[in-house]
Formats: C-alpha cells, structure tokens, sequence
C-alpha cells in the first residue's frame, strides 16, 4: 500500500491551485519522507488500482484514510463525486 500525507500546490494557467508534488511512503505509522509529481503518482494508480490512500494523524495515531482515485487522468481525488480537480481531503501542505 501506498499512503499519501502531504501535498504542495501550484498555480496553474489559468490562476487555479493545483497539486504540484506528494509526500508518500509504504509504512502507515511514519511520516511520508518520499516525493514524487502528481503527474508520477497518476501514472502509479493508473498501473496498481486500488493501492494508494491517504493518511492523517488522528488523536496522535497515524490513521489510514481514503482511497485515492485518478480521474479524467488528470487530477487526484479521494471522494466519489463528479467535481473534476484534485481534492486530497484536507492533507497538510508542505
């Protein structure tokens, strides 16, 4: 499994924030220390479904949290609905 916990944003062209780069690792229980682009992390789920998800510190505990889909193969969402940008919950920047 693949656990993100941070993310940077950018702007993009047309003055919107979007996600740059994540901080990721294969351990639940520790601090992600690992970087890669979005456009690096839609081209892992792309070939391994089902396999990354979000993290998050929850009464001092790191807590597994969503899955993490591609959508439009373009953006990273955690939630089902049809708004088509990046939506990470509310991971820390960085």
């Amino acid at each position: 499994m693949v656990y993100i916990d941070k993310v940077r944003y950018t702007t993009d062209q047309h003055g919107c924030e979007v996600i740059a780069y994540l901080k990721w690792t294969n351990i639940l229980y520790e601090s992600a220390t690992k970087e890669c682009s979005k456009k690096q992390m839609i081209e892992f789920i792309n070939k391994n479904p089902n396999c990354t998800k979000t993290k998050y510190i929850k009464h001092g505990l790191w807590t597994e949290g969503e899955d993490v889909r591609v959508v439009d193969n373009s953006y990273l969402r955690t939630d089902a609905n049809n708004i088509r940008r990046d939506n990470l919950g509310e991971l820390p920047r960085y």
